[in-house]
């Protein structure tokens, strides 16, 4: 018996496909395909997250910029009031601002790390829902319904292998 797919739900054989509980012998299945389906609500969720996460990381570059823009403009500030009363021009405060600014900046990475993770594997998942079928003794039975993209097409491929032995 050759195994060609198996995870925590499913399993694909070279003698039977099995779904959880329900197993199914392979020379039963007279017809296979697969049909997409609307999102429900939870590949909505996954797909307004993925929205959410793209606006803020391009929101994070804006604000980015615009902290930038304001450390330069402090410093210039800081050194223009230090010059004009007798100091020598050297902007401490916004210096000591810019290490704690970095200090915190040290997490961005990882952040966006973890956002481009989220966004990438949401892409990976799909959009919809996706249905196994299978004629079986007369009867279309529904053999799997999943919103993973990547693992039913790893699941669909190896059903194909397997009922082409």
């Amino acid at each position: 018996m050759i195994t060609y797919y198996r995870d925590e739900t499913v399993a694909v054989t070279s003698t039977y496909v099995q779904v959880e509980d329900r197993r199914f012998r392979l020379d039963e299945l007279r017809y296979v395909w697969h049909r997409q389906e609307r999102p429900d609500w939870r590949v909505r969720r996954r797909t307004a997250g993925r929205g959410i996460l793209n606006l803020l990381m391009i929101l994070s570059a804006f604000a980015g910029f615009i902290a930038l823009v304001g450390l330069i403009a402090s410093a210039y500030g800081e050194s223009r009031v230090a010059a004009a009363l007798g100091r020598l021009p050297f902007p401490r405060d916004t210096l000591l601002l810019v290490a704690v600014l970095l200090l915190a900046l040290g997490l961005v990475p990882l952040l966006w790390e973890w956002a481009l993770h989220r966004v990438d594997d949401s892409y990976d998942r799909g959009n919809a829902i996706y249905e196994v079928w299978a004629e079986t003794q007369g009867a279309q039975v529904l053999l799997l319904r999943i919103d993973d993209a990547a693992r039913f097409g790893k699941i669909y491929r190896a059903l194909q292998r397997a009922l082409g032995q």
